[in-house]
């Protein structure tokens, strides 16, 4: 009560039988974790610096990100630097971003496209987009103008991506289903929903699905890492970004 009283607002519904948070309080909850986060990780960095090469890395990594490369290259790193700790943050690359943004973490494995003002990114490299779908819904062809009026299933975040290079084709782009994650997209596909664009690293065909290689050159994904610009970085953090860009 003096915390709300203190803010102005209510941050608690008070039932007879539960009490739940309002949306103020759903927010100051978020931020007091990510702020509590922060101080841990903080202290963490200060007890490590010593000769700078020990200390705390704080990755952002999205699930797109080729776990299997990233995870081979930290223990790589770690075999050289084994005094340091690593802390993993997931979510999408918005997300990522905004934690860099915010310096709640100090690198991100991120996908293109997005904004790089402001930011270091080292490019990896690219990868094209292919459909996949059910035999019966996914023929042979390989041009993008085979997929015209063809049902599609996207993940969001690309979807304005994928539509404008449609349209600078002058094809016809029909959307069936846009779901917040890529592997989400596959499952659909799987179902006979429609065909789902992803980047090649998503699609494996089995058999349940194809996947169908469609070649167009303006539709690729390019893993990278990413630092803010203006932000001083720890000494090992430095050590890391220009490793992993050699």
């Amino acid at each position: 009560k003096s915390l709300e009283c203190e803010l102005g607002v209510i941050l608690f519904d008070r039932g007879l039988r539960s009490i739940t948070l309002t949306d103020a309080g759903k927010l100051l909850y978020t931020r007091a974790k990510t702020i509590l986060d922060m101080t841990s990780a903080t202290k963490m960095e200060i007890n490590n610096l010593g000769s700078g090469l020990s200390g705390t890395l704080r990755i952002g990594m999205v699930s797109s990100s080729s776990i299997g490369y990233i995870a081979r290259k930290l223990r790589d790193f770690q075999e050289i630097y084994p005094e340091v700790t690593y802390q993993i943050y997931e979510g999408n690359t918005y997300q990522m971003m905004d934690a860099l943004k915010t310096s709640q973490i100090d690198l991100a494995f991120v996908r293109a496209p997005f904004s790089e003002d402001g930011f270091i990114c080292h490019k990896y490299a690219e990868e094209y987009f292919v459909a996949a779908g059910q035999e019966g819904v996914l023929k042979d062809e390989d041009g993008l103008a085979d997929l015209t009026y063809k049902p599609l299933i996207l993940y969001r975040r690309w979807e304005p991506f994928i539509r404008e290079v449609f349209q600078k084709k002058g094809l016809a782009f029909r959307t069936a289903c846009i779901a917040d994650n890529a592997w989400t997209c596959i499952q659909m596909a799987k179902t006979g929903m429609g065909i789902a664009i992803v980047p090649e690293s998503f699609a494996v065909e089995d058999g349940e699905i194809k996947v169908c290689h469609i070649g167009e050159e303006a539709l690729k994904s390019q893993l990278m890492l990413v630092k803010r610009e203006d932000r001083y970085i720890s000494n090992i953090t430095r050590i890391f970004f220009e490793k992993f860009t050699m």
